[in-house]
Parts: structure tokens; C-alpha cells; sequence
């Protein structure tokens, strides 16, 4: 569940609503935006009388969340994830981020050739399958290290 919260709202009363609903076993997400402040419920929340929730003045309103995603919700985490991948940012505003590769590395001459095309084309990511699991246990499963190995090498050549 996510109760949006108006931002001046009385602290004492939004106080007042965190300490009973910790009391209801409930684990609350706080987070506060320029707009507005969120608490994410996580527990059981479908005993939790929405009327209730909205009896606080500060409460603006009341989402119930079936989905098994509540904190990816925009609502709660309204920031854009940035993710660092050894200096490449990836997400929110900065430039999109291209990456390449082969489904599996096969060999190291082919993933450094790769490696290189996938940088001309203005690739700054290199990926490639290395471990391959199969149900078959006859099937090509991947060259596993070895295939990391060749990953590095395409790395220290580009």
C-alpha cells in the first residue's frame, strides 16, 4: 500500500499515523520529495481500513498495490536509478547506453573482434555469454572461465 502524503502536513499527526501503523506489524518506506512525501507500506495491509488512513488530515491518498514490485514503484522512489558500471552511467538522464556482444563467447580471436566492431559502432558495453545452462547436458555449455578469460582480453584490447 502507498499513502501519499501532503508536504505541509502537521509532522505530530503524520507521526502520530507511522507509530500505529508500526504498531500493526507494517514496515513503512519514508520518502520525501519536493512535492510530496511517500510512505510505502510493506506487509499485510488488506485488514487496513482505507477510511481510516484517510481520517488523517495529512493523507492525501490511499493506493493499494497488488504488485510484487512496490519498491520499483515510481510513486515511492520517484528519482531515477542510476546504475555505475565502472564508469559508465547508465539510466535516468544521461545518454543511452549501447551494448553488444555475441549470445555465446566461442572463442577469444571472435570477442575481440566483437569487442571492436561493438566499440566502432559506438558501443560502450561489451557482453557475451560465457556460461550457457542447458537442460541437455550434451549441449555446448559455454567455454565458462575460459570465456570470462577471453572477455578480459577484448577488454584490455579495446
Amino acid at each position: 500500500m502507498i499513502l501519499t502524503v501532503k508536504k505541509d502536513c502537521d509532522r505530530n499527526e503524520l507521526q502520530r499515523l507511522m507509530n500505529q501503523l508500526e504498531k500493526k506489524g507494517l514496515e513503512l518506506n519514508f520518502s520525501e520529495g519536493a512535492n510530496y512525501i511517500v510512505l510505502g507500506l510493506v506487509g499485510d495491509t488488506t485488514a487496513l481500513d482505507v477510511d481510516w488512513l484517510k481520517s488523517f488530515t495529512c493523507v492525501k491518498e490511499v493506493t493499494r498495490v497488488q504488485a510484487p514490485y512496490k519498491k520499483a514503484n515510481r510513486l515511492f522512489h520517484p528519482e531515477d536509478s542510476v546504475i555505475d558500471v565502472s564508469g559508465v552511467k547508465v539510466g535516468g538522464q544521461e545518454k543511452i547506453v549501447v551494448i553488444g556482444g555475441p549470445c555465446s563467447v566461442e572463442g577469444e580471436e571472435m570477442i575481440c573482434d566483437i569487442a571492436q566492431q561493438v566499440k566502432d559502432a559506438g558501443g560502450v558495453m561489451l557482453r557475451g555469454g560465457a556460461y550457457k545452462p542447458r537442460t541437455s547436458p550434451y549441449a555446448f555449455q559455454g567455454m565458462g572461465t575460459e570465456g570470462i578469460l577471453a572477455m578480459v582480453k577484448a577488454r584490455e584490447k579495446t
